[in-house]
């Protein structure tokens, strides 16, 4: 999910896409809350590649917008650089909304690694989980300000510029994560989850957690054997 200004001459447009009509509803939501939008000027429809769009034509808001945090873009230019952007620290600390931001931005674009490993050896081998919670986020200025974010919550992270990912990994962290941020409900793990298709991300989560207390009801389930 991400959020653009479009340079037009008249508007500018914000869209939202992502593949869950839910985020969409949601970024509805906030928008109408936040700026006092009415409903009718939000336009949400899919486009060609199976994406839910949002468009808001408010040239006050995008001026607004770029003019108090910069530019939205986080994409590399054609020349390979990358724009010069960053998340509002400051604002969301004083604001106290660090959580619900983050809830929101490890929903749209992060997930869950969480399946059993097996290295073959004597008397059976040895097992073990892989649990992940992970966000996804090319840029390098704004892993770093997510870290930050994370940071002030008290959870530890990796910031992993190889797989342009910041990666929680431990169990006390993943806890902290589970009590402090959460997902948003009912989104859903994509498709592209080799287990965990269609299973909501917070449900998920919440199966990670107590894994720990009991990892063999995991190494157990059908979908692993």
């Amino acid at each position: 999910m991400g959020v653009s200004l479009l340079k037009r001459k008249i508007v500018g447009g914000f869209i939202s896409r992502t593949r869950q009509k839910f985020l969409s509803n949601y970024f509805e939501i906030v928008w109408c809350n936040v700026f006092g939008l009415n409903k009718e000027r939000i336009r949400i429809g899919i486009i060609t590649d199976g994406f839910y769009r949002a468009v808001i034509n408010s040239k006050e808001i995008g001026e607004y917008l770029v003019s108090r945090f910069g530019t939205f873009r986080t994409l590399k230019y054609k020349d390979g650089k990358l724009p010069d952007t960053k998340l509002p620290i400051d604002q969301l600390i004083a604001s106290n909304v660090v959580d619900e931001f983050l809830k929101v931005a490890f929903s749209c674009d992060g997930g869950l690694c969480f399946y059993p490993a097996h290295r073959e050896g004597a008397r059976g081998g040895t097992k073990w989980m892989i649990r992940t919670v992970f966000l996804a986020c090319r840029h390098a200025k704004l892993r770093e300000d997510y870290m930050s974010l994370l940071r002030f919550l008290g959870i530890r992270a990796r910031n992993v510029p190889k797989d342009g990912k910041i990666k929680i990994e431990d169990e006390d962290n993943i806890r902290k994560f589970w009590e402090l941020v959460e997902f948003v409900e009912g989104v859903k793990v994509t498709k592209h989850s080799r287990f965990w298709r269609d299973y909501e991300k917070q449900d998920l989560l919440s199966l990670m957690v107590s894994s720990y207390e009991n990892p063999s009801r995991i190494y157990n389930l059908s979908k692993f054997n």
